[in-house]
């Protein structure tokens, strides 16, 4: 008889916070963030363009309340793009950075 594995969601998120994005303005290479998050919790870190396509998708367990994530834009061409960070519950928030090579 088949039982399921209940999935673990890690702990319920109580804090969901883009803290800080540097640089605003990108010269390509890389952009750090700066998060406020529920340690063990879930989240998704993603980059997507203006049109909410995903292009790059990080997903990780917080492991302490202030987390700083570097994210390499290296491959992407110039333009506006959005960082949006996503809990388990689903809050999301969103950030607008440029890129300009």
């Amino acid at each position: 008889m088949y039982t399921p594995t209940p999935m673990d969601l890690g702990r319920a998120p109580e804090l969901t916070s883009i803290k800080a994005i540097s640089p605003i303005v990108s010269d390509g290479k890389n952009v750090t963030v700066e998060l406020l998050l529920t340690p063990g919790s879930k989240y998704s870190l993603q980059v997507t363009n203006l049109l909410d396509t995903e292009l790059k998708v990080f997903g990780f367990v917080a492991d302490a309340e202030s987390v700083s994530k570097k994210i390499d834009v290296s491959d992407l061409p110039q333009g506006d793009y959005n960082v949006v960070l996503i809990d388990i519950k689903g809050k999301e928030i969103k950030r607008n950075i440029t890129i300009k090579k």
